[in-house]
């Protein structure tokens, strides 16, 4: 699973590394892409390419708002197109 959020919590969850290294590998493709219906394909596959994993992956946000502290985080599913903008986000990066 991927997080969405920020912190070392975050950035060192398995999931958001592995997303990294799928990012990583279309970076270059992506900065040469000359239209956003391009850009948008490539971040459309990363995340399917995430969704597709063994058990499959999903995007999360912590619904709590932080509000209970750290251990009392409730992640939920975000919709497809907020996936779609965190792996732009990280594209453009």
């Amino acid at each position: 699973d991927v997080l969405l959020g920020r912190g070392t919590t975050i950035n060192t969850h398995p999931g958001n590394q592995r997303l990294r290294l799928f990012v990583s590998e279309k970076k270059q493709v992506y900065s040469q892409a000359e239209t956003k219906k391009i850009k948008r394909d490539i971040a459309i596959s990363i995340v399917q390419q995430i969704q597709s994993l063994t058990p499959p992956g999903r995007f999360l946000i912590d619904s709590s708002g932080g509000k209970n502290g750290a251990d009392a985080k409730c992640w939920v599913a975000v919709e497809q197109e907020k996936a779609i903008e965190k792996v732009l986000h990280r594209l453009r990066e």
